[in-house]
């Protein structure tokens, strides 16, 4: 029975696999295999590289606010020469994107002036402004009317008519935006009353030849109004007179006031 022995010589031949050292077969030169045992070979272990440990983070440490020695024989603060610094102007913006807009680069606009401070009539100041109405010649305070004895001080009289007539009360006027010092000559309104107009037509101002006051200027002239008048005349005497009683007065008493009792 051949299969046995071939079962025997398989079975030895696996355990001397596992049992023993690590065997190399080959073929001989007849055709049958030869088994010898592999020399051990000494293997180095991989080697392994080191791994670091992850970083944690840690809160910054706080440094104490030190103060640095500079100067220690100065205890003050170091002069500093001022004639070499120069004030130099800021840089003008890179362009006009961003850049702040000034109030004076502002067109004139309608405002409303409030508390107007008449200084001659037909012109006045008002937060900062100082407006002359368009249209008319300003009628100075110091001038006079008339001749000889009959001057008066038709200037005063006209300022004061003004005021009186704006008594205080708010213009709206064509202004800049930042008022300035020169003298604005604009139209204004008094509510919807023209003051130049008014000026002109009560004869305390003289239109302007040609312009939209010269009919009105022409009427007050023809009716000698305000500076082509004459003086104000001054308030007359307040006199009381006492109607006669037809009764002789009592005596002790006086003269009745109500004429005759009943």
């Amino acid at each position: 029975m051949r299969p046995l022995p071939i079962v025997v010589a398989i079975t030895g031949l696996a355990v001397v696999v596992l049992s023993g050292p690590a065997l190399r077969g080959h073929f001989t030169p007849e055709g049958q295999l030869a088994v010898s045992p592999v020399p051990d070979v000494a293997v180095a272990p991989a080697a392994q590289t080191p791994v670091a440990p992850p970083a944690v983070e840690t809160a910054p440490a706080l440094r104490r606010s030190m103060p640095r020695p500079v100067a220690p024989d100065v205890v003050a603060a170091p002069p500093i020469p001022t004639d070499t610094l120069e004030r130099v102007d800021a840089r003008e913006p890179l362009g006009d994107k961003g850049r702040a807009l000034s109030p004076a680069d502002l067109p004139p606009a309608e405002t409303i002036l409030r508390r107007p401070v008449v200084s001659a009539a037909g012109t006045f100041t008002a937060q900062g402004h100082t407006v002359a109405l368009a249209g008319i010649d300003i009628t100075d305070a110091g001038q006079m009317c008339g001749e000889g004895t009959t001057q008066w001080p038709c200037g005063i009289h006209a300022r004061t008519a003004f005021r009186n007539y704006l008594r205080g009360r708010a213009m709206t006027c064509v202004v800049p935006a930042v008022p300035g010092s020169e003298v604005v000559v604009v139209d204004c309104k008094l509510g919807t009353q023209n003051p130049a107009e008014w000026l002109v037509t009560q004869g305390w101002a003289r239109a302007v030849a040609g312009g939209p006051y010269a009919e009105a200027g022409a009427a007050a002239q023809s009716a000698h109004r305000g500076l082509f008048g004459q003086a104000p005349t001054a308030t007359p005497a307040l006199t009381i007179t006492v109607p006669e009683s037809a009764e002789p007065p009592i005596s002790g008493i006086g003269v009745p006031l109500g004429g005759s009792g009943g």
